[in-house]
């Protein structure tokens, strides 16, 4: 439950950015618009088999896989591989990012 809770908790902060309004309030129909999508693919991404439930086996086996992506991009910014990541690393790992096409 906490994990969707965090999960909607991000989507509420990155749909208050993309408000449709300019005084950046999001009404409760832009929220849902934008996030129900996110939420469903997230959700059948962790539902391996599909049943309209999450297992904690699926939970575990969905943290381990994100687990892994966060070290390899930490792996990636850290750049003299010293297993920190100083804020010259992370300033220009976001330098890079913003400068590469989408």
């Amino acid at each position: 439950m906490k994990f969707f809770l965090v999960l909607i908790f991000a989507f509420l902060i990155s749909s208050i950015s993309n408000a449709k309004n300019h005084d950046k309030t999001i009404t409760k129909k832009e929220f849902l618009d934008k996030n129900l999508k996110v939420l469903e693919a997230r959700f059948d991404a962790v539902d391996e088999n599909k049943d309209g439930k999450i297992t904690p086996a699926e939970r575990k086996k969905f943290a381990e896989k994100i687990n892994k992506q966060r070290l390899a991009l930490l792996k990636k910014i850290d750049t003299n591989n010293d297993g920190k990541i100083s804020k010259a690393e992370e300033k220009a790992y976001r330098e890079k990012m913003k400068k590469k096409p989408k």
